[in-house]
């Protein structure tokens, strides 16, 4: 198998788990390679390194050709899929479904076709229970082959053959019809990571045209399972990124309301469960819907604390995501301040575990929440180094509105600090990059004209009430609300009048 880098042979090793490395060094043993202890050499090598060090590895193979090490590696990768393909084929329905789809085939090509026949018709409801219509799609195709092109007797079993050709029908329209609202939500979802949330009537007519274009014209009143939910998937990107909240809420209930139909789903896809869920608690975050959010958190935790034990490394990391998420987004909508600390050691502990799978705009996202609960609290420099980790990345890139609201965050904490002069030089810049990205208003050009004033101005109180009055409009307005996404800035703007930390307006 080809390595695009010899980072990902490392990457492949690190993630293994306990019972993955002693599976696979037993399969080694079981090989009759002359190999087979250089295989081991690598393996351990690799898996004792905290990061990869192409200096050290070749240095401990430089008695080998490169171009044989090349072939090692390669091999090794090669090796460590088929051991984990073994292992989990215990476990997983599409790999056991898949393998009896090899089988099948061998079995044809000897020409024991009818045994190759039975083997397809025993596998075909797995794949109607599992929802996987390619792979039922293959597996009826593949006995349409046979029916063709042999006698098999099937003619005498009533009405076999006819079911076959209509289940195939079917399936393919299936295909086809969630093919195309695949299409519709990954294009979605494309354009929020683009542009973000509607700024204003232009840009919301422009999105619901792309949407209502690339909607298909026709939708099924007895949708397949994944038609089903992409197709709710898509709803919640659309109202998401056009503020309308309770229209995501209620798409993402239908979203996992598919899944409660078909509990099996929940064991069989429980990424896309959480992802549903993680849009339920999302949008209840931003409609401050505290007994729901609270109620959904924790069915949340009552589902992944019985099935953790069951969740591959794919579905722990998004589960570390959206589980740690929906607990900052509790302590921010419940005013659980005190509580910041303990859960900022918690994530980033937590997330060397992830270090090489986690996405560095996973990473900058829990920087910048943690940065508003830090000014929350008063622990402006805390939460500075949280933002300079954004502002500065070492890699990664972070969406264009996220960006222009860590460096404003960046200048609410400096100014926090006393640190008038550097305020005032960054503003122009700061507001450029608003301007630049069309997120400008007049709420926001308040709330610069007032870190560009030093406390002991003689209008600085003025000022303040009236941000105050104007922030309070804006929370209702239809676009301009935006802003309360990012950080909440009328708890900001009291705690400036009341002349204390937001913390200490909600005592716990």
């Amino acid at each position: 198998m080809p390595i695009a880098k010899n980072e990902e042979l490392f990457k492949l090793i690190q993630s293994l788990e306990k019972a993955e490395k002693r599976h696979f060094k037993l399969y080694l043993k079981g090989l009759d390679s002359n190999k087979t202890s250089q295989y081991l050499s690598l393996f351990d090598l690799l898996e004792s390194l905290k990061s990869y060090d192409d200096k050290k590895v070749n240095k401990q193979f430089n008695n080998i050709k490169k171009s044989d090490f090349v072939n090692l590696k390669r091999q090794l990768y090669s090796l460590i899929l088929k051991s984990l393909r073994q292992l989990h084929s215990r476990h997983d329905i599409d790999i056991q479904i898949r393998e009896q789809i090899d089988y099948a085939k061998i079995l044809y090509g000897k020409s024991l076709y009818l045994q190759s026949l039975k083997i397809l018709d025993r596998i075909t409801p797995l794949a109607q229970i599992s929802n996987q219509e390619i792979i039922l799609l293959e597996i009826l195709e593949f006995q349409k082959l046979i029916e063709s092109r042999h006698i098999t007797r099937s003619r005498k079993i009533k009405n076999k053959v006819e079911d076959l050709i209509r289940l195939s029908d079917k399936s393919n329209v299936t295909i086809s019809r969630t093919s195309k609202i695949s299409n519709l939500s990954l294009m979605i979802q494309g354009l929020y990571i683009k542009m973000g949330f509607v700024k204003d009537d232009k840009e919301h007519f422009l999105v619901k045209s792309y949407f209502d274009s690339n909607l298909p014209s026709i939708i099924s009143k007895n949708p397949g399972f994944y038609e089903d939910v992409l197709l709710q998937q898509s709803y919640v990107w659309y109202h998401y990124m056009t503020l309308d909240y309770e229209n995501s809420l209620s798409r993402a209930i239908q979203w996992v309301d598919v899944f409660d139909r078909n509990q099996n789903m929940q064991f069989k896809d429980p990424d896309l469960y959480l992802r549903g869920m993680h849009y339920i608690l999302t949008n209840n975050f931003y409609l401050k819907n505290k007994d729901d959010f609270d109620a959904w958190l924790k069915r949340y935790f009552l589902f992944t604390k019985a099935n953790k034990e069951k969740f591959n490394e794919t579905t722990k990391l998004l589960n570390y995501i959206y589980g740690y998420n929906a607990k900052i987004n509790e302590l921010i909508l419940n005013k659980r301040f005190s509580s910041t600390n303990k859960l900022e050691k918690q994530v980033f502990k937590e997330m060397q575990e992830y270090r090489l799978q986690i996405d560095s705009h996973r990473v900058m996202m829990f920087h910048y929440k943690f940065a508003w609960l830090k000014i929350a609290t008063g622990h402006h420099q805390e939460a500075i180094d949280h933002l300079n980790y954004i502002i500065q990345p070492k890699k990664g890139q972070l969406r264009e509105d996220l960006l222009c609201y860590a460096k404003l965050l960046n200048l609410i904490a400096n100014y926090h600090l006393a640190h008038h002069a550097l305020v005032r030089n960054l503003i122009p810049s700061v507001k450029r990059a608003f301007e630049k990205n069309s997120e400008q208003n007049s709420t926001l050009t308040m709330i610069f004209t007032l870190l560009n004033k030093n406390w002991k101005d003689n209008n600085y109180e003025v000022m303040v009430n009236k941000l105050k009055v104007k922030i309070e409009k804006t929370k209702t307005h239809s676009y301009d609300k935006r802003i309360f996404n990012y950080f909440d800035f009328f708890l900001w703007i009291r705690s400036i009048s009341e002349k204390c930390k937001m913390s200490e307006i909600y005592p716990e």
